[in-house]
């Protein structure tokens, strides 16, 4: 049986784990639909519904090759907790990252899964080249399907082996970590990403306050690492929230208590180990890219309605930025995209909740996280990306049988 992180997509159907590139190409040959695994940290049905699922973290590949020129050749099924110290063992490092980074890199690229930043690409868009298996179990390369179609895809023109990426010297950044007034954060965020390498926040329900988090490269030693309070802070929340059913008061009681203990952090190392954090506790999560210049209304709108008719909701409101590419399924498409993402506890219902703020999401023009949960089919998909249709083609004569999709990725990508 397979499960997904957040154990909200399951199926009955046991990975294989071929060893060989021989072993690969034979198995996507013969299936009749399959689907690549990596580390499940997709909310959406991207697998279940495959006669088989594949897993290729045995597949017999180093997890760094070719440096040079900025540029890396890399395992693409290697997670990336595993690539960033395989590249600083060459003095190199990621450009950029998000705070989660237990994914594949096949997965992270495939989803275009993202850091902050405002001059920032998504990690898709760092991939100048690719070598992928496609649905005849034939190797295929970037010299073959056009960049911009590979580097978001979703596994759904051929299972992606190896990427080449960009990549920097390594470096060292200063994690500065503040509570802020929630009108502040909305007010000056813009300048916050112009005046920072990274910056993100993250809105506590209920209580008027944020977490502003800024990143910058610096020449400081390192310092001792802080010890993480996320996992705790989550917890003050949830009881917060559960004492809230039975006194209203006793909630803001306990969450002026968290904001009180909230205390400013000040932190130098090595980029990975400051981008990225442990998530032990589990979410469900929908997210939303929205032009810059809609971002702060409808963040003050999706508040306003959280708080007025969502006491359930318990986990913080995320908030990043990030810079335009041109791959025809990212979402940054045609310029910088201001992320915003709602969660839910794993264990609990998200539909009410996230079926709510979805519809504010799409009257700003919003595009969906491919990795996150959304209720969006082929109809609506295609107005949202000028280039989707071409995708769409592109895939069909790759995969005319439909081997690399499920019933849910055939109502997104079929008509």
């Amino acid at each position: 049986m397979w499960q997904n992180w957040a154990g909200n997509q399951t199926s009955q159907i046991r990975p294989k784990r071929p060893i060989t590139f021989e072993d690969l190409q034979q198995l996507i040959a013969s299936a009749e639909t399959l689907r690549p695994v990596g580390a499940g940290h997709s909310f959406t049905p991207l697998v279940p519904g495959a006669q088989h699922i594949i897993d290729l973290t045995a597949l017999d590949l180093p997890a760094v090759t070719q440096i040079g020129g900025g540029r890396a050749w890399i395992n693409a099924n290697a997670r990336l907790r595993d690539l960033s110290p395989a590249l600083a063992e060459h003095g190199m490092a990621f450009r950029n990252l998000g705070d989660i980074n237990v994914q594949t890199l096949a997965g992270a690229a495939a989803t275009a899964t993202h850091g902050t930043g405002r001059t920032l690409l998504c990690l898709s868009a760092e991939i100048t080249a690719a070598r992928l298996i496609g649905a005849d179990g034939q190797t295929l390369t970037t010299d073959d399907i056009p960049l911009n179609m590979v580097q978001v895809s979703l596994g759904l023109l051929g299972i992606l082996t190896e990427a080449q990426i960009n990549v920097v010297p390594k470096y060292n950044l200063r994690r500065r970590v503040r509570l802020s007034d929630l009108q502040d954060s909305l007010e000056r965020m813009h300048q916050h990403w112009d005046e920072n390498r990274n910056f993100e926040f993250f809105y506590i329900p209920f209580t008027g306050k944020t977490v502003e988090i800024r990143h910058d490269i610096t020449d400081a030693p390192e310092t001792r690492a802080p010890r993480d309070l996320d996992m705790i802070a989550v917890k003050v929340l949830k009881l917060a929230r559960n004492a809230g059913r039975l006194s209203p008061g006793l909630r803001r009681a306990l969450l002026r208590l968290l904001t009180l203990a909230q205390s400013d952090e000040d932190y130098v190392g090595e980029s990975w180990r400051v981008l990225c954090s442990d998530r032990h506790i589990r979410f469900k999560e929908m997210e939303y890219h929205l032009p810059p210049e809609n971002a702060r209304d409808v963040l003050s709108e999706l508040i306003r309605r959280l708080e007025r008719d969502h006491a359930d909701i318990y986990f913080p409101i995320e908030v990043r930025q990030t810079a335009g590419d041109d791959a025809c399924l990212s979402p940054f498409q045609g310029g910088p995209r201001v992320s915003v993402a709602i969660h839910t506890d794993a264990r609990e219902g998200h539909l009410r909740y996230f079926e709510a703020m979805e519809p504010l999401f799409l009257q700003a023009g919003g595009r969906p996280h491919w990795g996150k949960l959304h209720s969006l089919t082929y109809s609506d998909l295609s107005r949202l990306y000028p280039d989707f249709d071409a995708f769409c083609a592109l895939r069909e004569k790759l995969d005319p049988k439909g081997k690399f999709l499920t019933p849910a990725l055939a109502r997104m990508f079929r008509p």
